[in-house]
């Protein structure tokens, strides 16, 4: 019979499910009855697509009246991770039922701790994460890049001091296949004349893709170095602009170190901040933007405000909203491993983004996460959508007066 440890340490979790299944469909005033999980929604609707399903498994597992197999770790990777069934769980047991029971349960964590029990059991992760995990391994990145190149986009000649009290950890998706976003958000810093610091070639994968798929061992490993990194370099603060690394480190690393012996920040609270106090001044910007909320800054952290404060203070941007927002934001598709290992699946989810900010009649989807960017990106070019998507930081950099 399997192990299956790490599932069996939230067995209260499986067997906290009531079964209602809000997780599928839920209700909402703003927009009646709606899908809640983008993956169920672009699957052959059967019941392990979604949460629900995923804790029957659960319990079967737990009850051994099922065994892993490779058909099961097919269903369990192809999940983002969003927590939009967590969202719609929770809601619903604490306007409903007088014990709010699904207030217990963590359904993100406990589908990530399957995936490591089916990586313990050989049967995990998806054949493209394998090879991401070896590169991984040596490069300490997921992108097939060699880690000295990590630095590649800093303009000829620039220097970047490696010790300051504010320290900024770019991560693996910008600097590889983003490198306009770590261009923007260096041209920020510098406008409102931080003094700053970039730990490379100590700064290393924040781990946030093996956290999501299960290979533990290696996320462990790289946080724990990544803490001594910035540890040793004597940082009060490190500021972050990818969703899936500040989430990483502001709940995983937590997680696993208790309080960390620095402060973190994305970077949206800081251009926020800085834009109150004048710090950063923009020019006037005519026009319609609406904006997506990241699952891992939005709904994992409860980051709503910021970004939408940034858009409100530049000058000639009207911000007009999605009909779900914030904690009933839909998914990008691209989170959990499911980008790498479900590519098609992951730009059918975001197709239905773009067609909802479409409805809007803006002119802009704004967010906040590079893998947002990048899976919207792709589903808009699928679209022939009009819609462009940028990343907030990108907006305030090319509007800096």
């Amino acid at each position: 019979m399997t192990k299956m440890e790490n599932t069996k340490k939230l067995s209260d979790m499986v067997y906290a499910c009531s079964g209602i299944g809000d997780c599928r469909i839920a209700y909402r005033w703003a927009v009646g009855r709606y899908g809640v999980c983008p993956v169920l929604e672009h699957s052959p609707q059967f019941d392990p697509f979604y949460a629900r399903g995923k804790m029957r498994l659960a319990k079967g597992i737990l009850e051994g009246q099922l065994e892993p197999s490779e058909g099961l770790a097919e269903v369990l990777y192809q999940c983002t991770g969003c927590g939009s069934c967590h969202t719609a769980c929770h809601q619903t047991m604490c306007e409903y039922i007088v014990l709010p029971i699904g207030r217990f349960i963590d359904h993100v964590k406990l589908f990530e701790a399957m995936r490591a029990d089916l990586v313990e059991e050989g049967l995990g992760p998806m054949p493209k994460h394998k090879e991401i995990v070896e590169w991984a391994k040596n490069e300490h990145n997921p992108y097939m890049e060699k880690h000295a190149n990590r630095l590649k986009w800093l303009p000829r000649g620039k220097k970047v001091p490696q010790k300051a009290d504010l320290v900024w950890f770019m991560g693996c998706t910008e600097p590889y296949r983003q490198p306009e976003l770590t261009q923007a958000f260096l041209k920020i810093l510098e406008a409102a004349g931080t003094n700053f610091a970039i730990i490379h070639p100590e700064e290393w994968c924040c781990g946030s893709v093996f956290f999501r798929t299960g290979v533990w061992d290696l996320a462990q490993e790289l946080a724990k170095h990544n803490v001594e990194a910035i540890k040793n370099s004597g940082a009060k603060k490190v500021v972050i602009h990818c969703a899936g690394c500040y989430r990483t480190f502001s709940k995983d690393y937590v997680d696993l170190f208790g309080k960390l012996p620095f402060e973190v920040v994305d970077a949206v609270e800081l251009i926020r901040d800085w834009m109150k106090k004048g710090k950063l001044k923009l020019n006037k910007f005519d026009a319609k933007v609406t904006y997506h909320d990241p699952c891992h800054l939005g709904r994992h952290m409860g980051i709503y405000d910021a970004p939408r404060d940034i858009l409100k203070m530049i000058p000639g941007v009207n911000l007009v909203e999605m009909k779900r927002i914030k904690d009933a934001s839909w998914c990008c598709g691209a989170g959990g491993g499911v980008k790498s290992g479900f590519p098609e699946l992951a730009v059918d989810i975001a197709k239905d983004r773009i067609k909802e900010a479409e409805e809007t009649g803006a002119d802009y989807i704004v967010t906040a996460c590079p893998f947002c960017v990048k899976n919207l990106q792709d589903a808009a070019e699928a679209l022939n959508s009009k819609i462009k998507v940028v990343d907030i930081v990108e907006l305030v950099a090319d509007n800096l007066a």
